[in-house]
């Protein structure tokens, strides 16, 4: 690796290096000595050579009338990695529960249009396991027309599906054509309604809601996942 694409590894801009390699290689200069070596531009040259300066990497010296500067050890730019990277596992801890923290919140995402709903349902059952609870009669007919592939993907890809239906006509012909070794339906008691389609997937809840304007509202969280899942659990259980 070039030195001047090493020190631009480890934090200088392509001027810094250029002027920084400069001064190193001349030992000491002036603004305009140094602006030659480096190729650069005098203003620029001394605007650069300040930011070095307050980095540490070169001195300043002044002699009567003449300005010049020096390079420092590079083993300076050493100390500095050093030191940051000291400071940074100091704070580590700190910085890792905030991280933390905002990754256990709930992340909200609100989908529209039949389209996105497709697309969504798409994503639902690439997974390998998924849990449903609602009625085939509540999802509008439209979408259901654009989603019947997915049972063909359950089938092809073996995916795991458990769904809790509603009683109604439509839900219990589909269990009766549709279940299999891996894709279990049951039926609720017909006091249970199902006004929209749950999905459960990943550390994922997809509600789904047909009423006037299609939309489904997607909550990642493992808590509410968790949560969520315990219940199917227990009304799993509880039928037959």
């Amino acid at each position: 690796m070039k030195l001047e694409e090493a020190l631009k590894e480890i934090g200088l801009n392509e001027k810094e290096a250029k002027i920084y390699l400069a001064v190193l290689e001349i030992g000491r200069g002036t603004v305009q000595s140094i602006s030659q070596k480096a190729e650069t531009k005098r203003p620029n040259t001394y605007v650069v050579l300040e930011d070095l300066r307050k980095k540490g990497l070169v001195s300043l010296i002044n002699e009567s009338e003449k300005v010049t500067y020096t390079a420092e050890s590079p083993k300076k730019i050493l100390e500095a990695q050093q030191k940051k990277e000291k400071i940074m596992k100091e704070n580590l801890p700190e910085l890792l529960a905030i991280f933390n923290t905002q990754k256990e919140k709930p992340k909200v995402r609100f989908y529209e249009s039949e389209d996105r709903l497709v697309d969504l349902y798409d994503d639902i059952f690439k997974s390998k396991k998924v849990d449903i609870f609602g009625s085939i009669n509540s999802i509008s007919a439209s979408i259901l027309d654009k989603i019947w592939w997915s049972l063909e993907k359950v089938r092809k890809n073996k995916i795991e599906v458990r769904e809790v239906l509603q009683a109604d006509k439509e839900s219990i012909d589909y269990a009766k054509k549709y279940s299999s070794e891996n894709h279990k339906i049951k039926i609720a008691p017909e006091s249970v309604i199902f006004p929209s389609d749950n999905i459960l997937y990943e550390n994922k809840l997809v509600i789904f809601s047909y009423k006037d304007i299609p939309m489904a509202v997607v909550i990642e969280s493992d808590d509410v996942a968790t949560t969520y899942k315990s219940m199917f659990e227990i009304m799993w259980g509880n039928l037959e």
